[in-house]
């Protein structure tokens, strides 16, 4: 009987384990019982902290890359996952880097999150990328007001360091309910413009 189950166990990996989708192939279905692998390691290279600063902003944006993070549909899939700190003329704004170890059941759950890979035709385009120039987008939520955008990452190098080349695009917050002040802000917290640079710290 235990040979039974043995061999239950065995084929049951040997089935979840064949199911495997590059992340590069993701199409936005969710089929079930997959794994989404980076097979690649194109995710690697965003892995570290990472830093935008002016004379008014600071951003820094901590990333780590989870293997096998239940996703929906009873699959997995291999992730980047993130926490911030928003500084602005001197004052903390938003601080979330406290919860970057954190292992939630749904990796999702960090406010820093993705694993969606852009070719150069995906929108937004890139027109000056090398022509199998990889980028990555991320999503970035603000705790309070709910306000998210898109991070589109490229990966440059400024004066020898690595860099993150950002094209952040915003989604509208969701509605503020009449009398409830912990609902959606008429305005996103993070003051920083669509383009600009991080470097790896």
């Amino acid at each position: 009987m235990k040979k039974i189950f043995a061999l239950i166990f065995i084929f049951s990996n040997l089935n979840m384990f064949s199911q495997i989708i590059n992340i590069e192939d993701m199409n936005g279905s969710s089929p079930n019982g997959v794994y989404y692998k980076d097979i690649n390691n194109l995710l690697d290279p965003y892995v570290g902290t990472w830093v935008y600063s002016s004379p008014t902003d600071t951003l820094k944006i901590k990333l780590r890359k989870v293997i096998r993070a239940p996703f929906i549909n009873n699959s997995y899939e291999d992730l980047i996952v993130g926490e911030y700190q928003y500084i602005k003329n001197g004052i903390e704004k938003i601080n979330t880097l406290n919860s970057f170890n954190t292992n939630y059941p749904m990796q999702i759950a960090h406010y820093v999150n993705g694993n969606r890979i852009l070719e150069n035709h995906n929108i937004p385009k890139c027109n000056y990328c090398n022509p199998n120039e990889k980028r990555l987008r991320l999503i970035l939520v603000e705790p309070l007001s709910q306000w998210g955008a898109d991070l589109n990452l490229r990966l440059i190098v400024v004066n020898g360091q690595p860099a993150l080349e950002v094209y952040k695009w915003g989604t509208p917050p969701p509605a503020r309910v009449e009398g409830d002040p912990t609902t959606g802000h008429a305005n996103p917290i993070i003051e920083i413009g669509a383009n600009f640079i991080m470097i790896k710290q």
